[in-house]
């Protein structure tokens, strides 16, 4: 496995964004037993709780209308969660219109293995940043939800729990019956989600400590677990001549250097609106640095999925890919500089439809 302990001589810098997040476990029990196919279940639960979440905050007679032109909108919870646009004075993605939703939700059901009860069902949410404060409107959402039903069948559910998960411990926040929202005493920062991986925080930089490599061996690996439908973009810009060219799909085989750069721009994103800007010095250079780490092997299989919206009917594709992905790194100066950024994917997720739990990702070490 890898083995990443040292003495401070052997420390290199690695520059890491100071992100700040929430990770919740939420159980619930229908009402009376059903089955929704996985897939179908997280289907709908994006889009109920969506819908939910905008009629509890949202004038009735601005329901129809779109989020922006609205008078409330730069003091409204449901723009900034899920209708989120950079300000008008944003030093970067200032012309972006598509921001990152700051939370991710992974319900039951993204990977075809997953088991579905008929009694219960169990999710996970993320809140990143700002949107950590937002937390007793995602709790009263559910609570809504629960009464209305969800489902082409209305079936109704109870909200039994909701666990603040936690290295130091975890807490109960909320349950069944309870009329106050507890707040977490505890939020997982950097330093918490890198623990794993031997690294330690400063004010502003992380530095993995990292053993010498032996001089017969200087290639590390690193396992990738892609656990949910990933859909990587690539090839999308404006050349020399002023030709803007579309993106093209990662269908298998995802590079390293397209699974980085989503990374890197999906976490530039996130922090830059939503908490501490990350201050790296090149970003362009990490782009590049990414471009050295050689695919080992790959098995990932094609999911064909799809979502119908409830609001205007229209039918998207939600396709991406599921699998593993073993990369070997040049030398440990790559390989300090990715691993940390890896391990927060597995809390952030990478790619297309990241909020709604797509793109969930495993580091597993080496893959000797």
């Amino acid at each position: 496995m890898m083995n990443l302990q040292a003495t401070a001589n052997d420390r290199q810098p690695c520059h890491v964004p100071e992100v700040e997040l929430v990770s919740l476990a939420i159980a619930v029990r229908w009402r009376r037993p059903t089955v929704i196919p996985g897939a179908v279940v997280a289907n709908v639960l994006r889009g109920a709780l969506g819908i939910t979440f905008r009629k509890l905050v949202c004038p009735a007679d601005w329901l129809a209308h779109p989020c922006v032109p609205c008078p409330m909108y730069s003091s409204c919870a449901y723009g900034l969660l899920f209708n989120p646009t950079p300000p008008d004075d944003a030093a970067q993605l200032r012309l972006q219109q598509d921001l990152p939703r700051p939370f991710v939700i992974e319900p039951p059901g993204l990977h075809p293995d997953t088991p579905v009860s008929p009694e219960q069902m169990t999710f996970a949410l993320t809140l990143f940043g700002k949107s950590i404060g937002h937390l007793p409107y995602f709790i009263t959402t559910l609570e809504r939800l629960g009464r209305e039903g969800m489902g082409r069948d209305r079936v109704p559910f109870d909200v039994e729990s909701i666990t603040a998960r936690h290295p130091a411990g975890n807490e109960v926040l909320f349950t069944s019956g309870a009329t106050v929202v507890r707040m977490p005493l505890r939020r997982l920062r950097t330093a918490d989600i890198l623990e794993t991986t031997g690294c330690h925080a400063s004010p502003s930089v992380l530095m993995p400590r990292v053993a010498p490599l032996p001089a017969a061996n200087p290639w590390l690996t690193v396992k990738l677990r892609f656990l949910t439908p990933t859909l990587l973009r690539t090839g999308s810009g404006i050349d020399s001549q002023g030709c803007r060219h579309s993106a093209t799909e990662v269908r298998g085989r995802p590079p390293f250097g397209v699974v980085a750069r989503r990374l890197r721009d999906r976490l530039s994103a996130l922090c830059a609106f939503f908490g501490e800007p990350w201050r790296h010095p090149d970003f362009a250079a990490l782009g590049t640095a990414a471009d050295t780490v050689r695919l080992v092997d790959s098995h990932t299989v094609w999911l064909t999925r799809q979502r119908r919206s409830t609001r205007t009917g229209a039918t998207h594709e939600i396709s991406g890919f599921v699998g593993e992905a073993v990369y070997e790194f040049p030398d440990a100066a790559t390989r300090d500089q990715f691993v940390p950024l890896l391990k927060l994917a597995e809390y952030i997720h990478v790619g297309k439809y990241a909020p709604w739990g797509h793109g969930k990702v495993l580091v597993e070490g080496d893959a000797g």
